[in-house]
């Protein structure tokens, strides 16, 4: 039974994993959640720890209507803090600094200007290398025909639309007149900004990591690391298989950047690492809840429960609540893995998308639970009536990627 004096948390984004994550790491320390999402449909909706359910508009199509729901929500609800599971929360934040939002609800997050800034991908690059922070290297330019005279036709470039999420606005390409034209394709097909384009990047193999932490007000609570096994599509982006691990150089260059800007709330610090050279470079910040979060709290990192603790009890007793997580956990998501195995056919890619052994023991599943079965119905139907809707395994909704 959840304390008087305690807060009831409205949770966005109510379909995905990551939300339904922070579900069950608050409900099972007893504290209410309402969930919330455009859709009936979805994970958390379909979760028996949810204490109640909402719905309000597009955050992409009518951000008005959105704000106007979500401080409907919280009135309706008697909502004391707001956890959101994406981008939205950008929007939020914007509404709480021209007082739209309740003045008792607390949103957990930086200021609008920082979060511009962490959500740029071409300035966080720029500001992670100021930091000392080992970056790929950026190709300088402002059109597309300059970013093709400025790279080299036999290199491999990554271009990233500044705005995007799980591989959304992002392309690979030979430097060049092929660059060139891969960039004026993206300005095109994702409508972008001429004035605001992608950032490019020399291409940088290896293993894909993250360093997820919890800030206050500029001091880290907590910090946990993990390496990812396998990705949902061959292009990168959200894991479906991935395992508690430590890297000192990372989770260093984390904290150095966290800490520049005096973070607070959560964040997920994407690095790559190529195991033959031993270098590892940043890629991005994600400045909210992450999609391999169930990873954490079964690796005994309780991050909506830490952030809870540091705004009901003070940050004191959130970080000694914290301990750092266990070494070798695995996490597999498994509506993901059937659609990379998807991916991998229309690829080409028959026998590999029918080898289900991978030799990687799971210890726990984003999405496979006893203990709340009608969640991976959810998910899957979620999926199906988005799938039949967009034909894509990784849909594109406008305003995304810009």
């Amino acid at each position: 039974m959840q304390h008087e004096s305690e807060a009831t948390v409205l949770l966005t984004q109510g379909w995905c994993r990551s939300s339904y994550s922070a579900l069950r790491g608050l409900a099972q320390n007893g504290v209410e959640v309402v969930v919330s999402d455009t859709s009936r449909i979805g994970m958390c909706q379909a979760s028996r720890f949810a204490h109640g359910r909402g719905r309000y508009a597009s955050p992409y199509g009518d951000p008005e209507g959105f704000v106007a729901d979500v401080v409907g929500l919280c009135e309706r609800h008697d909502i004391g803090l707001i956890l959101p599971g994406h981008e939205e929360g950008e929007l939020l934040v914007q509404a709480r600094e021209a007082g739209r939002l309740p003045a008792h609800v607390v949103l957990p997050m930086v200021d609008s200007a920082t979060l511009a800034l962490v959500n740029d991908k071409d300035r966080m690059s720029r500001l992670a290398r100021d930091r000392g922070v080992s970056v790929a290297s950026i190709v300088d330019y402002t059109t597309p025909a300059e970013a093709g005279q400025a790279s080299d036709a036999s290199c491999e470039y990554v271009a990233r639309a500044r705005r995007g999420n799980s591989s959304k606005g992002v392309r690979f390409s030979r430097g060049g007149g092929t660059l060139a034209q891969t960039l004026d394709e993206m300005i095109e097909d994702f409508g972008l900004d001429p004035s605001r384009p992608p950032i490019v990047q020399e291409r940088v193999v290896g293993d894909g990591w993250g360093v997820s932490c919890l800030y206050w007000h500029g001091q880290r609570i907590a910090s946990f690391t993990h390496r990812r096994l396998q990705e949902k599509v061959a292009t990168g982006g959200t894991s479906t298989l991935r395992v508690s691990d430590a890297h000192p150089g990372m989770e260093a260059d984390a904290h150095r950047l966290l800490d520049s800007l005096e973070w607070h709330g959560l964040a997920m610090l994407e690095f790559k690492h190529d195991p033959a050279t031993g270098r590892h470079v940043f890629i991005e910040v994600n400045p909210r809840l992450w999609g391999s979060i169930d990873l954490s709290l079964s690796a005994g990192v309780n991050f909506p429960w830490l952030l809870y603790l540091a705004q009901t009890r003070g940050p004191a007793v959130a970080q000694a609540h914290f301990r750092p997580a266990r070494q070798g956990v695995v996490a597999r998501w498994l509506l993901g893995d059937v659609i990379r195995r998807l991916d991998l056919m229309q690829r080409g890619h028959l026998g590999t998308a029918l080898t289900f052994a991978d030799g990687v023991h799971a210890d726990s599943f984003d999405d496979a639970k006893w203990d709340d079965p009608l969640v991976l119905f959810g998910e899957g139907l979620y999926y199906l009536v988005k799938g039949l809707r967009t034909q894509s395994m990784n849909p594109l909704e406008a305003g995304m990627v810009r």
